[in-house]
């Protein structure tokens, strides 16, 4: 073999080396995060360390679409099929049943040096098994009897944060290059 050949399967070799070492770590960039937070009430969020305002606004806003987004049945039986007892009636469009609400999740961005910028909430139930559900509305019946409303269970502990995804070069260039993995999937 050429010198000039084995040379660049030398050189080839190291690349994956090399290429460990551009991570964001090593540039001193700073990585935004992504923060969810399960609430059961404001005073919860707030306790946590988030302003009053956001905890409030998440509130309102996971209440607004608590009234578009929640599941709707025909009968107070199915929507306890799938909720248990935490179902009420609401009568106007001539009548149906609708699961209380439990909390909110809130996302949040934090980056350094800023303060936490709001992202948006969403409503969370309790299905009838205790786990955490977070409805989203698409095409087509859903769970029950429940028009066009979806549910997935979501794996945060009520009145607390938890660190969800980390964004930033780092994750960027590991999801393009495929070495190292990414935070974000797929």
């Amino acid at each position: 073999m050429k010198r000039s050949r084995q040379l660049a399967l030398l050189v080839m070799a190291q690349t994956p080396w090399l290429l460990t070492a551009c991570d964001d770590a090593s540039t001193g960039a700073e990585e935004a995060v992504t923060r969810q937070g399960f609430y059961t009430s404001v005073d919860a969020c707030e306790r946590d360390g988030n302003t009053k305002e956001t905890c409030e606004h998440a509130a309102q806003t996971a209440d607004t679409a608590h009234s578009t987004s929640a599941p709707r049945y025909k009968t107070r039986e199915e929507c306890i099929a799938e909720f248990g007892e935490m179902c009420t009636e609401h009568r106007q469009e001539g009548g149906f049943w609708m699961p209380l609400m439990t909390g909110f999740l809130i996302s949040q961005m934090l980056s350094p040096g800023r303060p936490a910028a709001y992202l948006g909430s969403s409503p969370i139930y309790t299905s009838r098994s205790g786990q955490y559900v977070q409805s989203f509305r698409n095409a087509g019946p859903g769970v029950g009897g429940a028009t066009g409303a979806r549910m997935r269970p979501i794996d945060v502990t009520p009145n607390r944060a938890i660190t969800v995804s980390r964004s930033g070069f780092g994750s960027m260039s590991a999801a393009r290059s495929g070495w190292g993995g990414s935070s974000r999937g797929g």
